[in-house]
């Protein structure tokens, strides 16, 4: 499916609360998950990386909340190219069926504009 086809369908959920991103020794215990805001957990060969709701931090969440198949090739393509043109810096996580960014909060309202823009773009 044309990846501009599902940004007409996406919708954009901003997390409330703030983020941490933090990098831990691979042999570390990851914490245990948030019972009510996004969590992320990715371990690979040199270290655990973390998401985690955290009041002083300084991440914001956006998902794209719609279900994607992980066959689709090329949906973020277009959300990374307009958040580089607006000067937002990411932090792409991706799960099963939806993909999220995280962005720093100073710079979410120009994220959720870049991104509204796309999909009203996609939707015309």
């Amino acid at each position: 499916m044309d990846p501009l086809t599902l940004w007409a369908r996406t919708r954009l959920v901003v997390w409330p609360e703030r983020y941490a991103l933090e990098s831990l020794p691979r042999d570390a215990r990851p914490p245990v998950p948030h019972p009510s805001g996004f969590f992320a957990v990715v371990a690979e060969r040199d270290e655990l990386s973390v998401t985690r709701p955290d009041p002083s931090g300084p991440y914001r969440v956006i998902t794209f909340d719609i279900d994607l198949d992980p066959s689709v090739c090329g949906f973020f393509a277009p959300a990374a190219a307009r958040l580089a043109d607006a000067g937002v810096a990411i932090v792409p996580q991706c799960a099963f069926k939806k993909d999220h960014v995280l962005v720093r909060a100073e710079d979410l309202d120009r994220a959720v504009a870049a991104l509204e823009s796309l999909i009203r773009e996609a939707a015309s």
